[in-house]
């Protein structure tokens, strides 16, 4: 461990000193692993150099960027590779570029680009990580224009297994930029990633309506009435009422369907877009109005905090039809934690007309379900577990096509299963020319070919 620390301009954390408690705590709080050492890097030079120790002394390694990941790989080896230094965010605003640093959050990013009126897509909760919602696709808000994160990612600074620092683009290695676009961690460290940028905001027309959970099937109906398009996107969850400001009280705690609309065209064209819902029947709140693009993004942040116990799933399917909303109803009246819930989006077209990457899931479903057990006391662990899994095998009852690899803990059938044959083989090949001793397998791993 000795030998660590003069190796690099980064903090070298052991279970011995100040600070590692919280260097090693994720999102997930059931993912209890105490690694032998976390190198808190400062560049890539000092990722060499870690890389360079665990190959001597014959340590697993594993990378944390935001330490969202509910599988909890960033803390699966023995040496993690830390980047939450690296938050660094640099705009061209004349070329509509970022150069965003590996450790950077969507906040960092969003706070950085707004200054200049741009944005890229990215996630849902602010202090989601760069680095592992990019590498495994990256869907948010603006994907219903732009498509997903890694839709936009133009380059890249990567560290490989081997030690050496390579800037990736799709002119220099094609293959390579190919798989960094959903095909996730496999394939080395990287410490930085260029964006391309496009003009947004300043301010959205967004927010909360919330109806009872026995109105689900109107208003599922009514968004399907919405126009859709390149300035509409939607999200629809089934869930407990929280106590926020615009939550009435008696409604607080009961189960709901909150659908969160967001319109990034006029203002003033809102109103007509939004009529279909606001019909399909009497809301119980009404929370909608003009916000800023910062504040759509972290919206929903107060309802995921760091610290909670966590098990997710994701599946893509073809249709929301009545059978799947009555197993979505049945899903918040029977979970035994009222911070769970389940969360029904779309795959616009935007994602499904971007070039082909190593992300696998753009073309067969047309919605996403995302089922998320949250829960406080680890003695509550079994029921909450039970509940995921329950929830998980009703939606797999209806046509499933895929899956989405970020929100889940998969393992390495259920990637291949996600890819399909041909876009795992293909992975499997830039695995082996740029990772052949499989050194970055925690991740929603790819063996080499």
């Amino acid at each position: 461990m000795t030998m660590m620390r003069p190796a690099v301009h980064g903090e070298v954390l052991t279970p011995r000193d100040p600070g590692y408690e919280d260097a090693r705590a994720l999102h997930n709080s059931m993912i209890e692993r105490r690694p032998a050492m976390l190198v808190r890097v400062s560049g890539a030079e000092d990722v060499v150099a870690a890389l360079e120790h665990a190959r001597r002394h014959g340590m697993q390694v594993s990378v944390r960027g935001g330490g969202h990941g509910v599988a909890g790989r960033a803390l699966g080896g023995d040496l993690v590779v830390d980047l939450s230094a690296l938050r660094g965010v640099t705009v061209d605003a004349r070329a509509r570029t970022a150069v965003v640093g590996g450790g950077a959050t969507w906040r960092d990013v969003d706070q950085a680009t707004q200054a200049h009126g741009l944005a890229v897509p990215g996630g849902r909760v602010s202090h989601t990580g760069v680095a592992g919602l990019t590498l495994g696709g990256g869907d948010g808000w603006l994907s219903t224009r732009h498509g997903l994160a890694c839709d936009n990612l133009v380059g890249a600074e990567m560290v490989t297994a081997g030690g050496r620092i390579v800037d990736v683009t799709g002119e220099d290695e094609p293959e390579l930029m190919w798989a960094l676009r959903g095909g996730g961690g496999n394939f080395g460290v990287v410490t930085s990633f260029t964006f391309r940028l496009h003009p947004v905001g300043p301010t959205v027309v967004s927010g909360m309506i919330g109806y009872r959970v026995a109105d689900a099937p109107a208003v599922m109906d009514a968004l399907a009435a919405v126009p859709s398009g390149p300035d509409f996107a939607w999200a629809a969850v089934f869930m407990t009422a929280p106590p926020a400001p615009f939550v009435p009280g008696n409604v607080v705690g009961r189960p709901i369907v909150a659908v969160v609309p967001v319109w990034f065209g006029p203002a003033e064209a809102a109103g007509d877009v939004l009529q279909p819902l606001r019909a399909a029947e009497a809301p119980l709140f009404d929370a909608v109005g003009p916000m800023p693009y910062t504040a759509l993004q972290s919206m929903l942040d107060e309802g995921a905090p760091p610290g909670r116990r966590n098990r997710w799933g994701a599946e893509y399917v073809r249709e929301v039809g009545p059978r799947l909303v009555a197993d979505l109803q049945e899903a918040v009246l029977s979970a035994p934690s009222p911070f769970s819930q389940v969360t029904v989006s779309t795959v616009t077209d935007a994602v499904r007309g971007a070039p082909d990457s190593a992300f696998p899931s753009r073309y067969g479903g047309q919605y996403l379900i995302h089922p998320m057990a949250i829960w406080i006391d680890p003695a509550a662990d079994l029921v909450n577990e039970t509940w995921a899994e329950k929830v998980t095998a009703a939606i797999r009852g209806h046509e499933v096509t895929g899956t989405y690899l970020n929100l889940e803990s998969p393992d390495e059938d259920r990637v291949r299963w996600a890819m399909g044959e041909e876009r795992y083989s293909r992975l499997q090949r830039v695995k082996a020319a740029w990772d052949p001793d499989d050194v970055f397998r925690h991740c929603a791993h790819v063996r080499p070919a």
